[in-house]
């Protein structure tokens, strides 16, 4: 069975999530860099910092979502360990 890609957060759990945007701001990034150059299939479509910050904080949204979301989950209970007291 395939799975997604996934990267791993800063809290070591796998995270597709993060992948997805790690390859959408690789996206953006370029983008704006090649915005408005000739290239040999036509001219790459202008982009100004006004369509990149949007961009920009819809993918960064999704991420910080994320980990709101996670940082905000109920933490199961531990079962008593048993040991020396």
């Amino acid at each position: 069975m395939k799975t997604l890609p996934c990267l791993h957060d800063s809290r070591g759990t796998r995270s597709h999530t993060l992948f997805f945007v790690a390859v959408s701001w690789a996206v953006l990034i370029i983008k704006f860099v090649l915005a408005g150059l000739d290239t040999p299939i036509g001219t790459v479509p202008d982009m100004n910092a006004g369509d990149f910050g949007l961009a920009v904080i819809g993918v960064l949204g999704i991420w910080v979502g994320r980990e709101y979301t996670e940082k905000n989950k109920p933490q199961l209970p531990r079962p008593p360990q048993d040991g020396p007291l």
